[in-house]
């Protein structure tokens, strides 16, 4: 697969206002179009985790770009359930480039991000290595195989430090910090509402 990357720096602001605007609807379905604009918003932080895991940047870009290419034959607000829906109806789901293959690696690749944000901001102490496998044990290491594994090993050797990650992020620490804090919360509902969605049409178990 050819790399695919997001051109624009991370703008933590930026990411802060497209997550917190996200709409979900009452049945807990999300706009594509504003989830993948969001999507965008969050992946540059990857190039401030060191180009170590350039890899997952790569495939989270070039998820939200089949899944963006998709969309374009429905509707504006066509929801993300409503594209998965038409793979199935389709029998297609199992096939690269489709909405309901790109958006699960994409969900995965989303909840690995949040595991190791989650585990950097849980206190003062903990370094990008040390949230990096443990939310890689959480989440995607169940999904791939020896040699990957060992390719995210030498990666999250190679991660930066944690002031110089926060650095990157936001002004000060605290800014980078607060940034942090005010979309996570957005993009664990999010991701949480597409996982049970894909399990429950037996898409992930």
């Amino acid at each position: 697969r050819t790399p695919i990357y997001s051109m624009a720096p991370f703008d933590l602001h930026s990411c802060v206002a497209k997550w917190q605007s996200l709409p979900i609807t009452e049945d807990g379905d999300i706009r594509a179009a504003e989830f993948l604009d969001a999507c965008d918003a969050i992946i540059s932080i990857f190039d401030a985790l060191g180009s170590g895991l350039g890899m997952v940047k790569s495939d989270m870009s070039g998820n939200v770009a089949h899944i963006r290419k998709n969309a374009a034959n429905f509707p504006p607000d066509v929801t993300l359930r409503a594209m998965v829906q038409k793979d199935i109806a389709d029998g297609v789901t199992g096939k690269d480039g489709t909405t309901a293959m790109s958006l699960l690696w994409l969900k995965r690749a989303m909840q690995f991000l949040e595991r190791l944000l989650t585990h950097l901001t849980a206190a003062p102490g903990v370094e990008v290595a040390d949230a990096g496998r443990s939310a890689y044990g959480e989440t995607l290491t169940n999904h791939h195989g020896f040699a990957v594994r060992q390719v995210f090993k030498v990666a999250m050797s190679a991660a930066p430090y944690r002031a110089d990650f926060l650095a990157k992020v936001g002004s000060t620490e605290p800014e980078a910090l607060k940034g942090i804090a005010d979309f996570m919360p957005n993009i664990v509902k999010a991701v949480g509402l597409i996982d049970q969605y894909l399990v429950s049409v037996g898409l992930e178990k």
